[in-house]
């Protein structure tokens, strides 16, 4: 088992690697080149630019049991048929019991920036936020280390 970052998008990293040192499991965090991170104590995995080209690489390297931190719905799709789990930035465990109905809400939220409509983004997050994430993160590695 290893957790793999999806990095462009996912805050949090020095605070997941933290945890990765205190479970004894492998980080590795998925850039384009466009946002490479320097002097970080975790493997940082460089892809090209380009459309999904991160998630694509990711995909590639993503091994069943392995744990995934993305906000994407369509790579945490995919992940989930490969034996993946999935934890969203929010610290929603992304499963097969609710992918579809989180596809379909991108799915309509795209469909209505395409005819004009103002779609409000997410909040910025919160201390409150990063706390529940890194909790609900433990006790999936809690969960899986049993």
């Amino acid at each position: 088992m290893r957790i793999l970052v999806d990095g462009d998008a996912t805050p949090y990293k020095d605070e997941i690697y933290s945890l990765t040192k205190t479970y004894h499991i492998e980080m590795h965090v998925y850039v384009d080149y466009a946002h490479i991170l320097k002097d970080v104590p975790y493997q940082v995995i460089e892809c090209d630019i380009g459309h999904d080209s991160v998630d694509l690489f990711l995909l590639s390297h993503l091994q069943k049991q392995d744990i995934l931190i993305t906000q994407d719905y369509g790579l945490a799709a995919l992940a989930l048929g490969k034996g993946a789990y999935i934890l969203h930035i929010s610290g929603m465990e992304i499963t097969s019991q609710n992918i579809d109905e989180l596809l379909l809400r991108r799915y309509i939220g795209a469909h209505q920036r395409k005819s004009g409509k103002h779609i409000k983004g997410p909040s910025k997050q919160t201390q409150e936020d990063k706390q529940y994430f890194l909790a609900q993160l433990e006790n999936l590695l809690k969960k899986l280390n049993r």
